[in-house]
């Protein structure tokens, strides 16, 4: 270890934290920059829609106040009248002054109302006093209005109205809201400064304004009086009408951002606009900040990061050289530093080590040796213990009718005794390394069957319902041929009877493949299959311990079931089903022979 070490350290240290700061910097003001756009983008679009939304409601407001007029029973009358005849004093104007002055005495902002009959009648009234009135421009005024085919049942808003600074608020009048056939036109003039009022109260930063045109560009309202009424230059309006909903820029206007949505009520469009600059202060005041405090806050973790390496670089090289002097094969130990922290830990723990290292090596690949050596001496024996387990005393049983037989007669049964008998005999003893079959297993108990026929005086024939496609898949083998033969022993304690039946299946899943001997005999009690059952799960910690099963009728199903384990591993073996009076169903499940090839032992 040397001098060098605590520069890397140092250098390592410094390069993450400007790694961090530079990420955690960067990202936090790019989020929060972005962030902030879409809040002033979110603000602009909130501003106007809230514009058009207030505007709207004033407009339907006067809408709603038409209704009264038009619900009464006085204008109904009136205008229905033939032509050129003469009011009654119901239908004077008189009388229309009193439908009238409701509306302007809640409506002061309305300097004028109206209604002109198709039949000649006429009726006005005013909020203000207007000397002197120009009745022909009237006339003229509402002839144009008469004629214009935009104008129709719904109130039309005209942003030029018959007063100066005024807007013409009109209707056609039918019957009925649905019929075509009008019968005259009401209207309203109404002071466009009321809405400026309105307007006024909307506030866009200390630089922003917006102002409000209609379908043709004039100005309705902008926040310079000297602007309103004036057609709004073709470039920009181009502009406007081209960019709805979105943010732009107007040409001639550097440095500002625009947005404009349309009512659709009013059909008047309204734009927003806000400094950039204004805008982006606060991000240029985050950027601002964020260097300040990155620059302030690496030269302390740089001044952290030096003592902190040097904390660390120092005790490595006094374990540096301990270890330079065991490498030598002199066991040194090396001094404490006196912190008491986990360097002292290690420090501690390296003395140990150095104390106790050669006698530990020595030892442990000593003890491995012997661990490798008796583990397989274990297995080997374990196994062929397993393999010559199988009891005798079927054998024994076997050999003594062989010689019933041969006292008493001659007959072809011996033979076929012998003959059974001498295959199952090899087929047990084998101890080569082939392959064994699921027809080799059966081929075996086809021949303990030829032998228990005659063993019991009685003919039994087992039901085989496995599949053709499963003969050749491997099994270990010593495995059906023990089963069925507990079925002998257990299943059936008073004689073979013409009901009882023995039947072997098979079946697979995506990964592994089942044998079942099944059997309608006596059956188990709950207690006695659950014995069974939890000796097959203890039975490696039996074998490893060298314990004897004393489970009566045990011995044979924990032979094969120990043999299948180790030859394809714990999660294999029997799993035993039983009902007291039904019968019993032991399965075997192995891998299959499509994911794993087996070789019997």
């Amino acid at each position: 270890m040397n001098n060098s070490l605590g520069r890397k350290v140092y250098i390592y240290f410094v390069i993450i934290i400007v790694l961090t700061l530079v990420t955690v910097g960067v990202t936090g003001y790019w989020r929060s920059s972005n962030e902030l756009e879409n809040q002033y983008e979110g603000l602009l679009t909130q501003i106007v829609d809230n514009v058009l939304h207030e505007t709207d409601l004033l407009l339907k407001n006067y809408e709603r106040a038409t209704v009264s007029i038009l619900t009464s029973p006085v204008v109904k009358e009136a205008l229905d009248l033939p032509r050129n005849t003469t009011p009654s004093f119901y239908t004077s104007e008189i009388a229309m002054k009193g439908v009238f002055q409701p509306v302007l005495i809640n409506n002061p902002e309305i300097s004028m109302t109206y209604i002109i009959g198709y039949n000649g009648f006429q009726a006005t009234d005013f909020n203000i006093h207007i000397v002197p009135f120009n009745y022909k421009a009237f006339e003229e005024y509402v002839e144009q209005m008469k004629e214009d085919d935009a104008i129709n049942g719904k109130l039309t808003i005209q942003d030029s109205g018959f007063l100066d600074g005024h807007l013409t608020l009109i209707r056609k009048l039918a019957d009925r809201t649905s019929s075509k056939s009008f019968k005259g036109i009401m209207g309203f003039e109404l002071k466009i400064g009321e809405l400026n009022t309105l307007w006024k109260g909307i506030k866009l930063g200390q630089s922003g304004y917006f102002f409000i045109v209609n379908d043709r560009g004039k100005i309705l309202y902008h926040p310079d009086p000297s602007r309103i009424g004036k057609q709004l230059d073709s470039m920009h309006f181009n502009s406007v009408e081209a960019n709805k909903d979105q943010i732009f820029e107007l040409p001639g206007e550097p440095g500002r951002v625009f947005f404009s949505r349309k009512s659709d009520y009013s059909g008047w469009t309204l734009v927003a606009s806000m400094s950039v600059a204004e805008q982006r202060k606060p991000i240029s005041d985050l950027r601002q900040t964020t260097l300040i405090v990155g620059i302030v806050t690496l030269i302390l973790a740089s001044f952290l990061a030096y003592r902190f390496g040097q904390s660390i670089v120092r005790p490595i090289r006094l374990l540096e050289n301990g270890m330079r002097q065991t490498a030598k094969g002199q066991w040194t130990k090396v001094p404490l530093t006196g912190s008491r922290d986990e360097m002292d830990q290690l420090i501690t723990s390296y003395n140990s080590m150095v104390t106790r290292l050669e006698e530990l090596v020595e030892e442990v690949y000593e003890t491995e040796l012997r661990n490798q050596d008796n583990l397989m001496k274990r297995q080997l024996a374990e196994f062929q213990s397993l393999q010559l387990q199988i009891n005798p005393h079927f054998l024994y049983n076997t050999l003594e009718i062989i010689i019933c037989y041969a006292v008493i007669q001659k007959s072809s049964e011996i033979k076929d005794i012998v003959r059974s008998l001498s295959y199952m005999l090899r087929y047990s003893i084998r101890t080569d390394l082939e392959e064994i079959t699921v027809v080799n297993e059966l081929k075996h108990i086809l021949y303990f069957m030829s032998i228990m026929k005659y063993r019991n005086q009685h003919e039994f024939e087992i039901d085989v319902r496995i599949p053709a496609d499963y003969f050749l898949d491997s099994m270990v083998r010593l495995t059906l041929q023990p089963l069925v033969e507990n079925v002998f022993k257990h299943a059936f304690p008073d004689g073979i009877e013409d009901t009882h039946t023995i039947i072997i299946d098979a079946w697979k899943d995506e990964a592994d493949f089942y044998v079942t001997v099944e059997d309608n005999g006596c059956g188990m009690e709950a207690e006695s299959l659950l014995q069974l059952n939890t000796r097959l799960m203890n039975s490696r910690e039996e074998r490893l311990l060298d314990a004897q099963p004393t489970f009566e009728g045990s011995i044979g199903l924990l032979n094969v079931h120990n043999r299948i384990q180790m030859v394809f591993g714990q999660k294999y073996g029997l799993s035993v089903k039983s009902e007291r009076g039904v019968g019993t169903m032991v399965t075997i499940r192995m891998p299959s022979s499509s994911a794993n090839k087996v070789i019997s032992v």
